[in-house]
């Protein structure tokens, strides 16, 4: 099973951005993003970006099935077509997601809780140099 964790930050929102990326083969960490970004945005903007940095790096991997988790109800019901996007960036963002998507034969695009994805949690957090925040706090325990 291949399994891709985002998860991005904004601090303050908007403020400075920072993602995290887990990629996982058979229960192992194969890869790790932490990438603080260039402009100011908002949480929004670092999620879709998180995700769209985890997809890419799948597809380098040659990846073409994939579980995809995310702490983000917006992003992950925005993805899926639950709900609706007003932001006229988030729809350029969503374009560049769902462009990505459909260079997989399949995936799974699923909401998890923050606890349940602390790696990408921390290495958001970690990006802006943040040991713990409000919203980011940084875990040791590994979920899957």
């Amino acid at each position: 099973m291949k399994k891709i964790q985002f998860d991005g930050a904004a601090i303050p929102n908007p403020g400075k951005m920072g993602i995290g990326v887990v990629l996982i083969e058979d229960k192992i960490i194969i890869a790790k993003i932490s990438k603080k970004l260039p402009v100011i945005g908002t949480n929004n903007i670092a999620e879709y970006t998180a995700l769209l940095t985890g997809l890419t790096k799948a597809l380098e991997l040659g990846w073409k099935h994939a579980i995809i988790e995310g702490d983000s109800k917006l992003v992950v019901n925005q993805v899926k077509g639950a709900w609706k996007i007003n932001k006229a960036h988030l729809k350029r963002l969503h374009a560049r997601v769902i462009k990505e998507l459909s260079k997989f034969d399949s995936y799974a695009l699923n909401w998890i809780p923050r606890t349940k994805n602390s790696v990408a949690d921390e290495l958001a957090s970690k990006a802006l140099r943040h040991k713990a925040d409000g919203y980011h706090r940084a875990e040791t325990k590994i979920n899957y």
